[in-house]
């Protein structure tokens, strides 16, 4: 077995590479700049999952499957209450 130490830079440098790989692997349409209104579109679904005890965090255009029962929801991103003081 072997040790290698791996610098901030050299991870950086190694990540940065593996996306270009990948993305010469996809269509290069995936890669266009998005519409105005594709974009709204985008954020408002942020905006439209937001609920009393925090955010859902559903990928983008992804259906819910428990209609708002969103406690029992694996995927609910509670807000924490603030610490007094």
């Amino acid at each position: 077995m072997g040790y290698k130490a791996v610098y901030p830079r050299e991870s950086i440098d190694g990540h940065r590479a593996f996306i270009s790989r990948r993305r010469e692997l996809r269509p290069s349409g995936e890669y266009r700049t998005p519409t105005d209104e594709e974009w709204q579109e985008f954020l408002g679904h942020f905006e439209r999952r937001k609920v009393a005890l925090g955010d859902c965090g559903r990928a983008y255009q992804t259906p819910c499957i428990h209609e708002n029962a969103c406690i029992r929801c694996a995927l609910l991103r509670p807000i924490l209450p603030s610490a007094p003081g």
